[in-house]
């Protein structure tokens, strides 16, 4: 059971990275060391294809993939997609959800950097928690944040990404964590209950 806890770690550790700002960037090796390793032992039937192809884009053009990030989750106009868990609650930022993930926050007794300017509710800031969380021992806390946070908002994000224009990489990307949620509706069910 512990290295299935190490696995979601690693996975929520890789997701955290994917959506938040200059993450790729700053975490491209442990990135793909994680995606490489799902591919060769998928968590779920049809994972191993999109992590490969996410790890091929990453290999060769890296670049490339940074500036889809940039033009999808940074720069509000045109494709423009939201990645506040509140914006899927109710269109709006700064609502219900990060409420709940600062209370969370505040019961495992993390700050947030003040350098950090978006909310706590971002998928970045929302997926590193729950890492974090995990990795911590907070089981509770981590299983109340995908049941408030993630689970009800995350299908938005996920479907924005896959009706966007302009996504390439991070289409395969909303498949990959799509399943993850999948998986982790399964895990919550069938080893927490």
């Amino acid at each position: 059971m512990e290295s299935l806890v190490e696995a979601r770690v690693a996975i929520y550790t890789v997701l955290g990275s994917l959506y938040r700002n200059e993450g790729i960037e700053k975490d491209s090796e442990s990135i793909l060391s994680v995606l490489q390793a799902v591919s060769k032992s998928p968590f779920a039937e049809g994972v191993d294809e999109y992590t490969e192809r996410m790890v091929k884009a990453l290999i060769t053009d890296q670049k490339s993939v940074e500036r889809e990030a940039n033009v999808l989750f940074n720069l509000p106009f045109g494709d423009f997609i939201n990645s506040s868990m509140s914006y899927y609650h109710d269109e709006r930022e700064l609502g219900v959800p990060t409420i709940v993930t600062k209370e969370i926050m505040h019961e495992a007794e993390y700050i947030k950097a003040d350098f950090v300017s978006v909310g706590e509710d971002e998928a970045g800031i929302v997926f590193g928690l729950s890492a974090r969380l995990l990795q911590d021992g907070h089981s509770e806390l981590q299983k109340r944040l995908f049941h408030e946070v993630i689970e009800p908002y995350v299908g938005g994000f996920i479907d924005a990404q896959f009706n966007s224009h302009r996504a390439d990489f991070y289409q395969d990307c909303a498949a990959f964590l799509a399943l993850f949620i999948a998986f982790e509706k399964s895990y919550f069910e069938f080893y927490l209950s």
